[in-house]
């Protein structure tokens, strides 16, 4: 009897640290750690509402003739033929200013008034050189001026020089006069402006170890100001038709880069594969069709929006509702 009663409590022992197993057709419990995880998806669509304030805009993928370009720093300058300095012609004191800094002027126009100091001599009106704009001014009223004296400054913008800033690689020797370039900035929109390599540094600069490129670009609009930073891309191959995207549409890393392709309102985060810079484009080897829609303002928050809810019916809403409301027997 003694021997059973062991044996028996052995046996409940057992079958308590055993694990139990599920049969077929019962529900048990995921284990902790087991759930399945929610599928990340490569579509988000928007509401009308979300898009205007996400402010997106988008542009077409297109082919178009492209040459590859070497991008270079630039800065904004005055020709040399197109910028002069004011100066009088005797010593004397400015007893009148006739015009204002930014103010555009034409040749031969009344800069300011000089009184000589020779006893008895006649105010002597000082021209402007040339047409163009005021750019600085070095005097004010009673101040004593000399003959080598600067009093002012014009400069005519219609034309500039960029000097873009080249270091020392493989890249110069690819750089030739003649060459098409376009001058970007963020100040002047989404227009580049175009011109030509005029001519290039016979030598580096002993200590910044850099060599000047000088483009001649028209620029009739006065979008370029003197001094200004720009980019400057210099054609270095004849054009070919390539498939292009803005650069702004890009996001992502090396080698994990994509963008969002608009069908309607969904937005699409495709991987694209991509090729050679060409000045704000780049060319799509993989992962975008011509003509589609892709984003290039708003993309970056595209990336954590999430779908819009689809609204409910109201009937079966209603209809849900009524059927809860009731109490049936089972």
């Amino acid at each position: 009897m003694k021997k059973f009663l062991i044996t028996s409590a052995l046996v409940a022992v057992i079958g308590l640290s055993m694990p139990v197993f599920a049969h077929e057709g019962e529900d048990h419990a995921a284990a902790p750690g087991t759930e399945e995880t929610a599928q990340v998806t490569s579509t988000v669509e928007l509401s009308e509402t979300a898009i205007n304030n996400l402010g997106i805009k988008t542009v077409k993928a297109t082919i178009a003739p492209r040459a590859t370009t070497i991008d270079v720093n630039g800065i904004v300058e005055f020709l040399p033929e197109r910028q002069a300095i004011a100066s009088a012609r005797a010593a004397g004191r400015v007893s009148e200013i006739n015009v204002k800094v930014g103010e555009e002027v034409a040749k031969g126009q009344r800069l300011l008034t000089i009184q000589p100091i020779f006893v008895g001599s006649s105010p002597v009106s000082i021209p402007s050189p040339l047409d163009g704009y005021v750019t600085k001014q070095n005097v004010v009223l009673g101040q004593s001026v000399t003959p080598e004296a600067g009093l002012m400054e014009i400069g005519d913008s219609s034309e500039v020089l960029v000097r873009g800033v080249m270091y020392e690689t493989p890249d110069v020797t690819k750089v030739q006069v003649g060459q098409n370039v376009s001058v970007n900035s963020s100040l002047i929109g989404n227009e580049p402006l175009e011109g030509k390599v005029q001519r290039m540094d016979g030598a580096y600069d002993r200590g910044s170890r850099t060599l000047n490129v000088y483009a001649l670009v028209e620029n009739p609009d006065r979008k370029l100001l003197a001094n200004m930073q720009v980019v400057l891309s210099i054609e270095v191959t004849e054009p070919a038709d390539i498939l292009t995207v803005p650069v702004k549409a890009i996001l992502g890393e090396s080698g994990e880069q994509f963008i969002f392709v608009r069908s309607g309102n969904a937005f699409e985060r495709r991987s694209v594969k991509l090729g050679a810079k060409f000045g704000a484009e780049r060319e799509v080897l993989e992962g975008v069709f011509p003509d589609e829609e892709v984003v290039t303002v708003g993309n970056y928050q595209l990336q954590f929006a999430k779908s819009a809810e689809p609204k409910k019916d109201a009937s079966a809403a209603e209809t849900k509702k009524e059927d809860d409301g009731h109490d049936h027997e089972h």
